[in-house]
């Protein structure tokens, strides 16, 4: 039987697939996370940076940049650090290799795979939102309590369930 012939629109097939496939590496990442979200951070990190300049080389010095930059504009997106990031590691980016995202090139240098690339604009516009819900429905309330007006408010909300309960 012969091969099904490909249309012309089986490129834009093949990569919305592969957004689909990076989408669901980064969910297995968020899966993953023990107590702090890393590996999607830096995926958000390095990927700003490939939007903004084409690069798809990186050193360790530039993970470890694009990861703080990430960590600092999540932290302002989200309204709170609560499981946002940890210190960085030089290992970093030998772990998120293992979901397909760096391609190792050398001593602690690494290579953005191509189906990153091709679907680092979608990503970038879905990471930060992705991590928000997966934070919240680990955490629930926790990063609003830090604010004292809402502290009081859920307290006098107990006071009055606990009164309506005697």
């Amino acid at each position: 039987m012969p091969a099904p012939k490909k249309n012309k629109s089986s490129p834009d097939f093949a990569r919305i697939d592969r957004g689909l496939q990076c989408k669901a590496e980064v969910e297995r990442m968020l899966k993953n996370s023990q107590t702090k979200v890393i590996m999607p951070i830096l995926a958000l990190g390095i990927l700003r940076q490939y939007s903004a300049n084409r690069q798809r080389v990186f050193s360790d010095g530039e993970i470890r940049s694009a990861y703080e930059a990430a960590v600092r504009s999540l932290k302002e997106h989200l309204g709170h650090d609560v499981h946002l990031g940890a210190k960085y590691e030089d290992a970093y980016g030998m772990r998120v290799s293992r979901y397909g995202f760096f391609r190792s090139i050398g001593h602690l240098k690494y290579e953005l795979t191509r189906r990153f690339t091709d679907s680092a604009e979608q990503l970038v516009s879905w990471i930060p939102d992705r991590i928000k819900q997966h934070i919240e429905s680990r955490i629930g309330i926790i990063p609003e309590l830090a604010d004292s007006k809402v502290r009081l408010r859920n307290r006098r909300e107990c006071f009055r369930i606990h009164e309506a309960d005697r």
